[in-house]
C-alpha cells in the first residue's frame, strides 16, 4: 500500500507543479503586492487545512506579514490585504461562505486552495468568489482496496505543498525588491 500511495502522491505533486504553475505565480504576485504595500496576508484553514495556517504562521518558513484570519474582523480588512483560504474541496460550504463574505466586505485579494471535483459534481464555481484558485488535485483516496473503496486522501499534504509553492515563489519575487 505504501508504494502505491507514494507513487500516487508524487504524481499529484508533479501535477500541481506543472498544471498550477500559472495560478501559483499569479497568487504570489498578489501576495508580494500585499507585503510590499504593508498589507497583511491572512491565512484561514478549514478542518485539516489548519496545517497550512500553522505552517504559514509558526513554521520554519513563516510567511512575511502573515496573520491568522480568525483574529481579524471583516470590517478591518484593507484593499492591500490578501486572504489565503485552504479547504479540502473548493466547493466546501464554509469556505464558499467565507470567501463570499470577504468579497462583499472588501476588495482584498482572495486565494483559494483546495481540490477541484469534477464540474458536474460541484454546485458552485470557485472562480466566482476567489481571485485565484489553486487546485491541490486531491479529490479521492489514492490506494484502492479490494471492496472498491479507497484510502489515503492526501488533501493536507497537497495543500502544504501548494503553500510551499506560494511561499517560495513569493519569496523569490520579494527578494528582487529587497536588492
Amino acid at each position: 500500500m505504501l508504494k502505491i500511495f507514494s507513487t500516487q502522491v508524487a504524481g499529484l505533486l508533479k501535477s500541481i507543479s506543472d498544471k498550477e504553475e500559472q495560478s501559483i505565480e499569479e497568487s504570489s504576485r498578489l501576495l508580494a503586492q500585499s507585503v510590499l504595500s504593508e498589507g497583511t496576508v491572512y491565512f484561514k484553514g478549514f478542518d485539516e487545512m489548519e496545517a497550512v495556517v500553522s505552517e504559514a504562521l509558526f513554521g520554519e518558513n513563516k510567511f512575511r506579514a502573515g496573520a491568522n484570519f480568525t483574529e481579524v474582523e471583516l470590517s478591518d480588512l484593507l484593499p492591500v490585504d490578501s486572504v489565503v483560504v485552504a479547504t479540502r474541496f473548493l466547493d466546501d460550504e464554509k469556505a464558499v461562505a467565507l470567501c463570499s463574505e470577504v468579497r462583499k466586505t472588501t476588495d482584498c485579494n482572495i486565494i483559494l486552495i483546495g481540490g477541484r471535483r469534477k464540474d458536474a459534481e460541484m454546485d458552485v464555481n470557485p472562480d466566482d468568489f476567489a481571485d485565484i484558485v489553486i487546485d491541490t488535485k486531491a479529490v479521492r483516496g489514492l490506494v484502492p482496496l479490494d471492496d472498491g473503496t479507497r484510502l489515503g486522501l492526501p488533501s493536507g499534504l497537497t495543500a502544504l505543498f501548494a503553500y510551499y509553492a506560494l511561499f517560495l515563489t513569493t519569496e523569490e519575487i520579494l527578494e528582487e525588491y529587497d536588492e
